[in-house]
């Protein structure tokens, strides 16, 4: 399984090197575009799908080969939903009055909620990360 997953790559690898310099070799067309474009962003796709795919199935597998570690898991994803409710709580869907025509568009007020929920979430969990580190540090100094 080993050798297989190595050629993998291997070929993944090479056919990402290949269309890079397809990309960046082949020429521009009238517009000033590199030729190659769409070809190297359809690869992209690709692995990012691939990614993606495992990414998603790994962990599947992994509950499900390991129940006992499953719930130490589910209980990471059910604190992150309740972190993110409690942002979407705070945050507000008031309209900003904004009278540039480029940006008029994102003033309304579902767009304004979730970006806001956004940033509240990003402001609890960087505070998470700051208090775990302190007292990771804390804790090793009394041990």
């Amino acid at each position: 399984m080993s050798k297989i997953l190595r050629i993998v790559l291997i070929v993944l690898l090479a056919i990402s090197a290949f269309l890079t310099i397809l990309f960046y070799a082949g020429g521009e067309d009238i517009s000033g575009q590199p030729v190659f474009t769409n070809i190297f962003i359809l690869w992209a796709y690709v692995l990012t799908g691939i990614a993606v795919g495992f990414t998603v199935i790994f962990p599947v597998f992994q509950m499900i080969t390991n129940p006992k570690n499953a719930k130490k898991g589910l209980l990471g994803i059910v604190a992150l939903a309740v972190v993110v409710a409690i942002a979407y709580g705070f945050s507000s869907s008031e309209v900003l009055g904004i009278k540039n025509p480029e940006l008029v568009q994102y003033d309304v007020p579902s767009t304004l909620k979730y970006a806001g929920m956004m940033i509240n979430s990003i402001y609890v969990l960087a505070l998470l990360a700051i208090v775990s580190m302190l007292y990771t540090e804390v804790a090793k100094i009394f041990k």
